[in-house]
């Protein structure tokens, strides 16, 4: 990256993306608890496959992020922290709050979504739940 400016914007582009990437699997996340709920075989399949193409969307761009954040030379301790929506480093610019700002809202959707994706497989394995040894 030319410089720190640039990075953030780059930073930011994908910290966006990968919001809207989170907003679209809780949405499909409900769809799905829905669709469970209803019995509707057809419907639980196409919703899985949509998830799944989704999640794999948002590790592509989280993987971008990476790449970029270690591209950010001595910046990188500063944009890791916004990332994980820490106080540590005051942000110095409008792409560096919104960094931060996003980065808080995308973790309120996961843990929303986590929380129906518990309900969920809570229903389908029971006792074999992958949630079941984390309560």
């Amino acid at each position: 990256m030319e410089n720190q400016e640039e990075l953030l914007t780059e930073v930011l582009k994908r910290v966006q993306r990968n919001y809207m990437h989170m907003v679209e699997i809780e949405r499909v996340t409900k769809d799905l608890a829905d669709a469970m709920s209803r019995n509707d075989q057809e419907a639980v399949q196409l919703l899985m496959k949509m998830r799944q193409d989704e999640l794999e969307r948002f590790g592509e761009t989280k993987q971008e992020i990476q790449l970029l954040v270690e591209s950010g030379g001595e910046e990188k301790e500063k944009v890791r922290s916004w990332l994980r929506g820490e106080d540590q480093y005051q942000p110095e610019n409008f792409e560096a709050r919104k960094i931060k700002e996003l980065s808080c809202q995308l973790s309120q959707v996961l843990e929303r979504t986590i929380a129906i994706d518990k309900v969920i497989n809570l229903k389908v394995a029971g006792k074999d739940s992958y949630y079941q040894s984390t309560q």
